[in-house]
């Protein structure tokens, strides 16, 4: 039933086609700048996403502006980002190769690569990763074994082993199981890395069985294994997503809340949470998109002030997935104790964004980016409270799928 939405996000996917060796910068030239920088990622579709990522140093970007300059980076694979300090990171390198991909800014404001580990290209979703602390990281390589969390070092950009859980996961009676693949969630010193049972024709793709969702819990200290913990979903439900949206968020009230997709067209999408000081699943709480539209599904969150940050399509989706990416998806807070939506004003529905990086909390305040060529709306809006403006509106490069401020 997931065929014609699998076309169009492999459209959206940044699948690996080359073999990847290392590469490294000059770093004294990226480390001097000791300044903020604003850093824009714009791209085209399809695949393989030919884009630009430009830096405009530590003044917010403001009106309309080309986002080519003589400073900007062409690359393929332009579809988000993700910080960590004065650093950004890619699931892929500039030509578009899976891996962990690391970027700065020099002090004369060019893009500088600062090393890449290369991963596998048979297995979706690996190069996904998540950085902890200066020193520690975590990221999925299928070609290095399913049931396997592959450890790295986010400063020197070295593999520094892995977790194997075969022992603890392996099951005849499933034909595919991966951990990691789709979310990889941080909290209290844990890991929380989703399960994965699906087929082993689609290795994790839109393919998941079974009404239960599960999680493996690692003592980040010690890469012990401590626990599998799950829930019922009543439905086969797919975890979060692979590429630059995690799909899941540490709230300001120290609880993970994440996203799963459900049925996609078919409704049954939730977010669900894990609560500060806890390392189950809340049972007693969840968001039903079903509340909200039918046969749709959460494809972001941010959790902040008693609030959960995401977008709702204006209208179902279609069972052939024919208006996914239409422009119909709106920017919505939803209270997380009376469960109540409401429009972000100010702010137009955007396009699907479900891989791309779509919003972001920056200086305390969330951010949604948008593209809507119907109305040549091209930027980032700023929320305050449940209104929002726009930043700036980008007139070349493509569209906006990467904000970030390093730092």
């Amino acid at each position: 039933m997931y065929q014609n939405f699998k076309k169009t996000l492999v459209v959206l996917s940044l699948t690996a086609t080359l073999v990847m060796t290392s590469c490294s910068s000059d770093k004294e030239d990226s480390e001097a700048t000791g300044t903020e920088n604003y850093v824009i990622m714009t791209g085209e579709l399809p695949n393989p996403f030919s884009g630009y990522v430009t830096a405009y140093g530590s003044t917010l970007p403001s009106g309309e502006f080309s986002n080519i300059k003589s400073t900007s980076k062409q690359i393929l694979g332009s579809i988000g980002m993700r910080t960590f300090g004065k650093y950004f990171y890619k699931m892929t390198n500039f030509q578009n190769e899976n891996g962990v991909q690391k970027f700065s800014v020099s002090s004369t404001g060019e893009i500088k690569d600062e090393g890449f580990i290369a991963c596998g290209k048979s297995v979706y979703g690996s190069g996904h990763n998540t950085i902890v602390n200066e020193t520690t990281g975590f990221y999925f390589d299928g070609d290095r074994g399913t049931m396997k969390i592959q450890k790295f070092n986010p400063s020197t950009m070295q593999r520094t082993g892995e977790i194997d859980l075969t022992t603890q996961l392996a099951n005849s009676e499933i034909e595919y199981i991966s951990v990691g693949q789709n979310i990889l969630m941080v909290k209290e010193g844990k890991l929380f890395a989703n399960i994965h049972y699906g087929k082993s024709a689609s290795k994790g793709f839109l393919d998941a069985v079974g009404n239960t969702i599960r999680f493996v819990v690692i003592d980040i200290a010690t890469g012990n294994f401590e626990k599998v913990i799950t829930y019922d979903t009543g439905s086969p439900q797919q975890i979060g997503w692979y590429y630059e949206n995690p799909m899941w968020d540490l709230g300001d009230d120290g609880a993970l809340y994440f996203c799963t997709m459900g049925k996609i067209a078919g409704g049954a999408s939730k977010i669900l949470r894990i609560k500060a000081g806890a390392t189950d699943i809340d049972t007693s709480w969840k968001l039903e998109m079903d509340d909200y539209q039918s046969n749709s599904c959460f494809t972001n969150v941010i959790a902040k002030g008693g609030k959960i940050y995401t977008r709702i399509p204006t209208e179902e989706l279609k069972s052939n997935f024919s208006n996914l990416q239409a422009e119909i998806w709106q920017p919505t807070v939803i209270d997380i104790n009376t469960k109540v939506a409401t429009t972000i004003a100010g702010i137009p529905v955007g396009g699907f964004k479900g891989n791309a990086e779509a919003m972001l909390e920056m200086d305390g305040k969330i951010h949604y980016l948008i593209s809507n060529k119907t109305l040549g709306v091209n930027g980032v809006y700023k929320v305050e409270g449940t209104t929002g403006a726009q930043l700036f509106n980008i007139t070349q490069g493509g569209a906006i799928c990467g904000f970030a401020k390093v730092r």
